[in-house]
């Protein structure tokens, strides 16, 4: 197709009548009309912008519908007409006989959420049509770059993929007694998940929907390994949760800006292998992998094989991007888990760039938070550690909120910080160190200190308690 034709195409498709359902529109005033308690469920449902409302006359009779009840009067056709009439908008809509028409045209009023619904979900659709006609106006116009444009028109999608549930966050009291005493029942409901140490999950009850976790320190502690691990340790209870074959676990995302996908997987692999790190770098695939070691790393992909980890290791240093993908995952299969490496790396808008790293940093900080709830996952992402805490009183020097590199944001916005510390002279042994792990914030728990072991040469965390030897049984 040339492009004289793609443009007369979506000439003739942008001329099209967008879509709508007028009766639909027509049942859900005629319902309120009938039975008025019935608009605080149209409202859960449209929310209070009458431009939901494709017909201009329904559109003035919902907003006036909304003064009403603003008003706290009554709400009947006798007030209603009075709003139009000192509005002067009676005859705009079509007088009395419209309003009573739109009372004939209910089959079951008590079905006005489902009326609303359909009004909705044509009211979104009109607003992809716009969204889409904005970003076709904007390609051919703009001359910013690119991935500027595409950040832009990924706002727009999901500003309007926002709208489907904006009001639908409130829950009763009742609701929300219920989905406790559930939780108390069946705790696997909760989504929440374990960090996969003993005392690390006894101390904070593991990872919860919803809730931002920074794990944070100075370079070659391992915050990388022990962010890998628990997502190691998350897929593998996700994997034997299935209760079928067939049944695909929710996923565990992993969004790598310092590593390849290639060293993520190795690491995972040592991890699982219980292999030297050194024995999988590449170069030195062809002399120590032989023989048994061979049949090993074979047993162990293929175990690695049915873990639900996704690793994304490209360029996409927004949040946006980040949401974006993550979201299609979610759909597609379902997501328990999203780990960041790590937040210095990432990237904020164009604008808060130009207002300095601090300002930039606040703002991603802000968005991570804002993705965990809208995804409804718990959300790692790793964090740098500025370098006063190693001027305060050397290595000894425990780290504290506000050596959180370049944003006091981050603290605020988090809802678990977890710092890990080298406290100890690991001379002796520095392949195994013992790291502290300080829970510098818990948002709805205490403060606390614990020890993990570090095995460096596995890229693996182990509690303290954990011993093994160089070749474990597969």
């Amino acid at each position: 197709m040339t492009a004289a034709r793609k443009d007369t195409a979506i000439q003739s498709q942008l001329l099209k009548i967008p879509p709508h359902d007028l009766d639909a529109e027509k049942a859900v005033l005629g319902s309120i009309f009938i039975n008025t308690e019935l608009i605080y469920d149209v409202i859960s449902i449209i929310g209070y912008e009458p431009e939901v409302f494709y017909d201009a006359k329904n559109r003035i009779i919902y907003d006036a519908f909304l003064e009403l009840l603003e008003t706290t009067k009554s709400v009947d056709m006798i007030t209603l007409k009075s709003v139009l009439d000192r509005r002067h908008e009676t005859e705009n809509i079509g007088g009395m006989d419209y309003l009573t028409s739109l009372v004939e045209t209910v089959e079951v009023a008590a079905h006005a959420q489902e009326y609303a619904q359909i009004v909705k979900d044509k009211y979104v659709l009109r607003s992809l049509i716009n969204a889409g006609t904005d970003i076709i106006n904007m390609c051919f116009s703009s001359s910013d770059p690119a991935k500027e444009v595409l950040d832009k028109a990924a706002q727009k999608i999901m500003k309007v993929a926002e709208t489907q549930f904006a009001m639908k966050d409130f829950r009763t009291l009742g609701e929300l007694g219920t989905d406790f005493i559930k939780a108390i029942g069946d705790p696997k409901s909760t989504g929440i998940q374990k960090f996969g140490y003993r005392e690390l999950d006894e101390k904070t009850f593991g990872l919860h929907p919803g809730e931002l976790i920074i794990i944070a320190a100075r370079p070659s502690i391992g915050k990388t390994t022990l962010g890998v691990n628990i997502c190691i340790n998350i897929a593998s209870e996700l994997l034997k949760k299935k209760k079928s074959k067939e049944e695909k676990p929710d996923a565990v995302c992993i969004f790598s800006l310092e590593m390849s996908a290639g060293e993520i997987f190795r690491r995972m692999l040592a991890c699982e292998g219980h292999i030297p790190m050194n024995n999988l770098r590449y170069e030195a695939l062809d002399k120590v992998v032989t023989g048994r070691m061979q049949d090993k790393i074979n047993a162990i992909v293929d175990k690695m094989t049915g873990y639900p980890i996704y690793v994304d290791a490209s360029a996409s240093s927004s949040v946006l991007e980040m949401k974006t993908r993550a979201r299609k995952i979610q759909i597609e299969r379902g997501l328990a888990l999203i780990m960041i490496d790590y937040i210095q790396l990432m990237s904020g808008s164009p604008q808060s760039g130009r207002q300095g790293r601090q300002f930039e940093i606040a703002e991603i900080s802000r968005n991570l938070k804002m993705m965990a709830k809208d995804l409804r996952v718990p959300v790692i992402v790793l964090s740098q550690l500025s370098r006063e805490v190693t001027k305060r009183t050397g290595k000894a020097a425990e780290p504290r909120l506000s050596d959180l590199r370049d944003s006091g944001a981050i603290e605020q916005d988090a809802d678990l910080v977890l710092f890990l510390h080298e406290p100890y002279d690991t001379e002796e042994n520095f392949e195994s160190p013992i790291i502290k792990v300080i829970i510098g914030k818990q948002r709805n728990g205490s403060l606390g200190k614990l020890d993990l072991k570090f095995m460096k040469k596995y890229s693996q965390f182990v509690d303290v308690e954990k011993t093994f030897g160089d070749e474990t049984p597969i």
